[in-house]
């Protein structure tokens, strides 16, 4: 049984799974080379180069749904269709990268988050908090602050900036098939 369909604007709508698994795994290795790389040179910390992680998603994810709209969808995906594959492309990106986190901070480099600490704690000083809104600040981002919870929000801030970033990609990629489409 041929599981292709077509949706209402006549673009084909094959399978996404296995493509978005494909483009998922290169999206997140692409990610987990850079940190390494970033680790090795000591740049962790430097919040300039964590901007460099979201544009490999976005880049990842519109050169992942354009794959996909050229190759198997005959060219044309709808801008639903195109989010859709997107999202769920960085929600897998978002479930591997929330893995190495853990694995990162927990095996690999566990002092980087004492790090992490103080530089949250030097940044609160230095924007004129007394000691003691810095130390109830930090005791509480002490308990948020450790491989498990970083995990977390690598998937929590995936879901919501994945959203944001698929709809930039299904916006660039988009391109209906006009043909197959009803008159106006």
């Amino acid at each position: 049984m041929n599981q292709e369909s077509i949706d209402l604007t006549g673009n084909q709508k094959p399978p996404m799974m296995s493509h978005i698994l494909k483009w998922g795994l290169i999206i997140s290795l692409t990610m987990i080379a850079f940190s390494i790389i970033i680790y090795i040179a000591g740049l962790s910390t430097n919040k300039a180069v964590g901007w460099v992680n979201y544009i490999l998603m976005l880049v990842g994810a519109i050169f992942a749904t354009k794959t996909y709209r050229d190759e198997k969808c005959g060219g044309y995906i709808s801008f639903g269709r195109a989010f859709s594959f997107g999202y769920l492309t960085l929600i897998f990106v978002g479930i591997v990268t929330a893995i190495y986190t853990y694995i990162f901070f927990k095996f690999i480099a566990p002092e980087l988050i004492d790090e992490i600490l103080k530089q949250v704690e030097d940044q609160m000083l230095s924007s004129g908090r007394t000691d003691e809104e810095v130390e109830m600040a930090m005791g509480y981002t002490k308990k948020f602050m450790n491989p498990e919870w970083m995990g977390v929000w690598v998937i929590g801030g995936t879901l919501f900036l994945g959203a944001i970033l698929s709809l930039i990609s299904a916006a660039i990629v988009k391109r209906e098939n006009k043909e197959l489409q009803p008159p106006v």
